[in-house]
């Protein structure tokens, strides 16, 4: 028989929940503060109406393994390849720089050494679960910049397991530090391996079989069994179960079942992630705000502004342009839940005095409650900054806007560059409209007519002269984007031709179905073959 009290906690948790997403919901703020909000206010620190057992821990854990477990159905290993080296060097530049300068900071405040180096590992990671949630939200996964700031996100988790070694390591005497790390290391590999080869092998004939057999019940038992398996066996290897799940789910990215999987996961994974943040919330000793307002404050302040500018700096360096370089800072300047976790691990193991990790948890919570309101203040600045200092479509040179059976190309990032590349050499007149101010200027620069414009708009299409066109080609970096406008396309100009990238078949299935009359893989030439299929119509 379940306890009165046990059952009471849990009503309170949901009707909090409930009531917390729909007041923030209503505000704007997003249903992420609202469940820390949440979590702070019914928990042991402020009512005390809860208290944060192993259990609801233990739930609230689960959330973030099935969240990186659809983030992974959404990413198949081709996907991952389009991530270039600069993501890569800007997540461990990142990891390096902030962490430096972290430690150097708390060992001016009197840390020693061990704690110094745990603090400035700790503090350098940031929220994968938040971000990642606000990024899918927003359907900017796919995008360049959601692709840059997943990157990051992805070094960082890799990261997290010799972080983990390492703590644990300085607690204990068996072990010198890098024999322990490269353990660490050797595991990992080890992992990653048995897990992508049995997977390949195993993963999708088991899920066909199962699915052959037409039982929903057995195929969300399925789902369940993988998402939880994977991260078993990847915690077994020293990683994290959010990492294991995060490689199964891109193993089933790339079969026919993924869109049934992820709609099997769906209510698990919004129910304990939602949990999640409660418990971050829950874990805040509001106490030391009291007491030490101005320390918390400091501290908060000054987490927030280093690691956001550290971060754009470094993203500058690497090419990116300054708007979107201070965007992905501030997306990313929190702590995470993993920095939660490598506090908890030093505390445990004696590393951090009990006060100074109790406050570092305190801060690492305030700045996760910062996020969507860091988050849509860099969206702001990154689109006043795409407004600024290039031509939009409406202000067009006369003799561009009086194009007639020219080509319009919507996204100008490398497919669209292909496409204009090839019309130019066929001498098909086009007109192109992008949302990076960055890839505009270097057009203009070579006196291509590309303009700033959103082409989900009707005012934009309106000044493309679409209704003149003689086709159009989709190539947006935003898949949900680029299958909303051939849809507007198809529905306002039934006898246009409308030519399309795809990011996977399950994408491509969706655009010809929307009424795209050809539909390229993202994975091939495909620039080029869309112009050809133009060319030859």
């Amino acid at each position: 028989m379940v306890e009165a009290g046990y059952l009471l906690e849990v009503i309170v948790v949901l009707l909090a929940a409930v009531v917390s997403t729909l007041l923030f919901q209503r505000l704007g703020l997003g249903t992420v503060l609202g469940y820390i909000v949440a979590g702070t206010v019914i928990g042991p620190a402020a009512l005390g109406l809860v208290s944060e057992g192993e259990t609801i821990r233990a739930l609230a854990e689960l959330g973030i393994v099935f969240l990186l477990f659809t983030v992974g159905l959404e990413l198949p290993v081709e996907r991952i390849k389009l991530l270039f080296w600069r993501t890569f060097a800007l997540g461990a530049g990142q990891i390096l720089a902030t962490g430096l300068a972290v430690a150097g900071v708390a060992l001016w405040a009197g840390a020693n050494g061990a704690a110094a180096a745990v603090i400035g590992g700790a503090l350098a990671l940031s929220s994968t679960a938040i971000v990642l949630r606000m990024l899918s939200d927003r359907g900017e996964l796919t995008t360049q910049f959601g692709r840059s700031a997943f990157g990051v996100l992805l070094v960082q988790d890799l990261a997290v397991a010799p972080f983990l070694v390492w703590v644990l390591a300085l607690g204990q005497t068996e072990l010198t530090l890098p024999a322990a790390v490269g353990f660490a290391l050797l595991k990992m590999l080890v992992a990653v391996v048995v897990i992508l080869g049995l997977g390949r092998v195993a993963l999708r004939h088991l899920v066909w079989q199962v699915a052959s057999l037409r039982e929903p019940e057995i195929f969300a038992a399925l789902t369940l069994f993988v998402a939880l398996a994977t991260g078993w066996l990847a915690q077994l290897a020293g990683l994290s179960m959010a990492f294991g799940a995060f490689l199964a789910g891109m193993l089933l990215a790339g079969t026919n079942y993924r869109h049934q999987v992820a709609a099997e996961i769906q209510p698990f994974r919004g129910l304990l992630l939602g949990l999640f943040y409660m418990t971050i919330g829950m874990s805040a000793d509001l106490a030391l705000a009291i007491e030490r307002p101005g320390t918390v404050v400091l501290l908060v302040l000054a987490l927030l502004l280093g690691k956001a500018l550290l971060l754009a700096g470094l993203a500058r360096l690497l090419g990116f342009a300054w708007a979107q370089a201070l965007h992905l800072g501030m997306l990313l300047s929190q702590g995470g839940e993993f920095s939660v976790l490598l506090l908890g691990a030093a505390l445990a193991v004696g590393v951090l005095a009990s006060e100074d990790g109790q406050l570092l948890v305190l801060v690492v919570t305030l700045t996760m409650m910062a996020t969507p309101l860091l988050a849509r203040l860099g969206r702001g600045v990154e689109q006043r900054a795409e407004r600024s200092g290039v031509i939009p479509v409406e202000a067009a040179p006369e003799a561009t806007r009086a194009l007639r059976d020219h080509v319009v190309i919507a996204g100008f990032g490398r497919v669209g560059t292909a496409v204009a590349a090839s019309l130019e050499a066929a001498g098909v007149p086009f007109i192109a409209v992008d949302l990076n101010p960055h890839t505009i200027a270097r057009a203009q620069a070579r006196g291509r007519p590309v303009y700033y414009g959103d082409a989900t708009r009707p005012e934009i299409l309106d000044a493309l002269h679409v209704e003149r066109a003689r086709a159009v080609v989709v190539a947006i970096d935003n898949a949900k984007a680029a299958l909303t406008l051939v849809a507007f396309l198809t529905y306002l100009f039934p006898e246009l031709g409308i030519y399309a990238r795809a990011y996977d078949d399950a994408h491509a299935a969706e655009l010809e179905k929307a009424g795209a009359q050809t539909v390229v893989p993202e994975l091939v030439a495909t620039g080029v073959k869309l112009a050809g299929s133009i060319l030859e119509k």
